[in-house]
């Protein structure tokens, strides 16, 4: 869809006055796409403007999808899965990306989910995962079905595994508990603190140590979920994620995190999905000889 011009049939004051009187458009929203300049111009009876498709179509995915081609791991009426590569966003933050997850998703269905106006960005998706981070990520084909799952995300998702890739043998298997809190720029980074408003869990096992290359496989089982989760919190136990520069691990070819197996289970509804392929995990450890 090509960005397109309107045509005012009344005089405004200013082109903000049109957006924001007359459409409802948040100053915020016009103000990231549009000249302060160009904002306070008036505008004649009949005279023609251009409004971004960013702006008339907030709230909407892009049907264009620009990016590489996504395996799908599984497919029911009520979900479906995606292998999610390592680099690539779940969801888009505004209409014009077109190489996120959603995208994917939304360039080859009409599901009701994508219809309507959304006031989140996920659009279906039952979790986030970091740019960094691959693996299993479960998009919701209808807002019935995503509410009921997200509305009691902590029961309904039973089964929540990650595997990373850490370097040094690991000797710290167990539940480790923290508080933790965003700090520095813009909060982009986690970090633990002696209290808060609620404190999070992973259980960690130790799949396989390889002595030549002294690494450590592990599977993390994630509790509530919150930004940065497993990758802070190994972090602070001294065992950062390699290729995880962020939180003080070596640098490598990625970061290695990856969403190894979800469970979603509620009422009559269930659905498990995993996810053992990944390139560069494969190139260090043979995954399906560690389980």
């Amino acid at each position: 869809m090509q960005d397109k011009n309107f045509c005012t049939l009344t005089s405004f004051n200013s082109f903000e006055e049109l957006l924001t009187k007359e459409l409802s458009f948040s100053k915020s929203l016009i103000k990231k796409y549009i000249s302060k300049k160009k904002l306070q111009s008036s505008l004649r009876e009949r005279e023609e403007v251009f409004i971004p498709l960013e702006i008339l179509n907030l709230g909407f995915v892009n049907p264009v999808y620009k990016g590489e081609e996504l395996e799908i791991l599984k497919e029911d009426e009520n979900f479906i899965a995606i292998n999610k590569p390592k680099g690539i966003h779940g969801h888009p933050l505004s209409y014009g990306e077109n190489s996120t997850i959603v995208n994917f998703l939304r360039s080859r269905n009409s599901w009701s989910v994508f219809l309507d106006k959304s006031e989140q960005a996920e659009s279906g998706l039952l979790y986030r995962l970091d740019h960094e981070t691959s693996g299993v990520l479960i998009f919701a084909k209808s807002k019935e079905i995503y509410q009921k799952v997200r509305g009691t995300f902590l029961e309904s998702a039973k089964k929540k595994s990650y595997l990373a890739i850490v370097s040094g043998e690991f000797q710290l298997e167990g539940k480790h508990s923290h508080y933790l809190e965003s700090y520095g720029e813009k909060g982009a980074r986690m970090r633990s603190c002696d209290s808060g408003e609620r404190e999070v869990a992973i259980e960690v096992s130790l799949l396989k140590y390889d002595e030549k290359s002294d690494l450590s496989l592990l599977e993390i089982e994630l509790g509530q979920g919150v930004r940065h989760q497993i990758r802070c919190q190994l972090s602070t136990i001294g065992f950062p994620i390699l290729g995880d520069t962020l939180y003080e691990g070596t640098s490598s070819e990625r970061v290695y995190l990856h969403a190894y197996k979800y469970e979603i289970r509620i009422e009559d509804i269930s659905f498990e999905v995993t996810s053992l392929k990944d390139e560069l995990f494969l190139k260090l450890f043979d995954l399906n000889s560690c389980f």
